[in-house]
């Protein structure tokens, strides 16, 4: 039995979202030195279900013998004798939900990594890009943390578990759960770790989160920018600490003058703590407005200053500049309406399935661009970041969709009461992961999954957000 989960069986449940993962953020640039990926080869190990998972296949040292698969990779295409199963609306087990088949293959993915010098010091954050259905992590025979949704990250804070030398990483993930439910899409259903895995290590006061509104004043092109900066303290808050940001061009000639802030510190004080954020606002005369026609982008550049005013952290955020309104019955982009020649794309390779690189997006949006296709729908999920950034430098208009399609099942679950965190987390995580994107037109609530409550939910979340 898998330690510390294995007897609450969260992957039946479809109340349990996650255990232990962090807050989901805007994706931040940071150095070569501050990352470290561990994709590649990883030893595997299938059982029939996870309720046959020993305890022992999870602890102890990585083994250095037996089957390796590749990661980001679909074990159901690496030849483990458990394949890609195609359905459409049919679910490929009986119900009704949350019940799962008693063969749900479950993957042990291991590797062992060590810490570069001066990482023990700061927080260090497990990225999983993406694990399809859910996953379990173990660090040093240790439970760290569960998530779900198969197509969004999840991250899990690592500090408290490490050690020096080696240390023993195991992803549990399980084929089918009660997730399976609302990812029924008209797709291969796959397995396994399809994006890339990454260690990160951030300050003990770093940059949590950047979120950027750059509107446009249609009527004299000005540009309204909104920035708004959280900073994370992994210890207790402490004074002293600011943020300064400003807005350039892709040359670097700054555009705005910049503006400082200093980062609330004082949590405890009844009805004016609002977050260790700071906020700025700029008007820009003259922008130069994003569109599909027109894609240019400006960078947001935001530093972290110690209290000795020194930069302690940097980052940045491309941007663009659109206004987007439905008016008298039109859709309006910059004030105008514009045409949709659009289509749904799957993460799709005939021999990766959905482990689909940078070079496999490029290839698939500029081949659309030469076919003057201006717009995608992300039927039926969220996909990798990396698709939004090249969206956004190509000038391609964007239906961001939420992992959640109940096809089998679409006039039950969104309204059944067991279901409703799964939709506002799927929903609300891929907003603050994607929002910062001009790309990005319109959020879609799901497919194929009916219309309940819980889509007046998210969409009211998604409104007030």
């Amino acid at each position: 039995m898998l330690p510390v989960i294995g007897a609450l069986r969260p992957w039946a449940d479809p109340d349990a979202v996650h255990l232990h993962r962090l807050p989901m953020h805007v994706p931040l640039p940071v150095t070569d030195a501050a990352r470290r990926s561990l994709d590649g080869d990883w030893h595997f190990t299938r059982f029939a279900s996870p309720d046959q998972v020993p305890a022992e296949a999870v602890r102890g040292p990585t083994p250095t013998t037996g089957r390796t698969v590749a990661v980001p990779g679909n074990w159901t295409l690496q030849g483990t004798e458990d394949t890609p199963w195609y359905t459409n609306v049919q679910m490929p087990f009986d119900g009704p939900p949350p019940r799962l088949p008693e063969l749900n293959p479950t993957g042990v993915y291991r590797r062992s990594f060590t810490l570069a010098r001066g990482w023990r010091s700061q927080q260090v954050v497990l990225h999983v890009g993406g694990a399809e259905s859910v996953h379990a992590v173990y660090l040093n025979d240790r439970f760290v943390g569960y998530g779900t949704d198969s197509r969004l990250p999840s991250e899990y804070d690592l500090t408290e578990h490490l050690v020096s030398g080696a240390n023993h990483l195991a992803i549990v993930v399980v084929r089918f759960s009660a997730q399976s439910y609302v990812e029924d899409q008209d797709q291969w259903w796959m397995a396994g770790l399809h994006r890339s895995v990454f260690l990160e290590v951030r300050p003990l006061v770093h940059v949590a989160d950047v979120r950027v509104r750059a509107d446009l004043r249609v009527d004299d092109g000005t540009g309204l920018l909104h920035v708004r900066t959280d900073v994370g303290f992994v210890g207790a808050p402490s004074a002293g600490w600011a943020v300064r940001s400003w807005l350039e061009r892709l040359d670097g000639r700054r555009v705005t003058t910049p503006h400082t802030g200093d980062v609330p510190h004082e949590f405890d004080v009844p009805y004016v703590f609002a977050g260790h954020r700071v906020e700025a606002t700029w008007e820009v005369p003259r922008i130069a407005p994003w569109s599909a026609e027109s894609p240019t982008r400006y960078r947001v550049v935001v530093e972290l200053l110690g209290r000795d005013g020194t930069v302690h952290q940097r980052t940045s955020q491309l941007v663009g500049f659109r206004h987007v309104e439905v008016r008298g019955r039109q859709f309006l982009v910059n004030g105008q309406p514009i045409w949709v020649f659009g289509v749904n794309r799957h993460d799709h390779h005939p021999d990766r399935g959905k482990a689909v690189t940078v070079d496999d997006m490029r290839a698939d949006l500029e081949v659309m661009r030469r076919h003057n296709i201006t717009a995608i729908r992300t039927s039926h999920y969220p996909n990798d970041v990396a698709f939004y950034d090249l969206c956004d430098e190509l000038g391609m208009y964007v239906v961001d969709e939420a992992n959640i399609e109940s096809h089998a099942y679409n006039t039950s679950l969104c309204n059944d009461p067991r279901y409703l965190s799964t939709w506002l987390a799927r929903g609300s995580r891929m907003v603050q992961r994607d929002r910062n994107h001009p790309s990005i037109l319109l959020w879609s609530l799901g497919n194929e999954s009916g219309y309940g409550t819980h889509h007046d939910a998210l969409a009211g979340w998604i409104r007030h957000d």
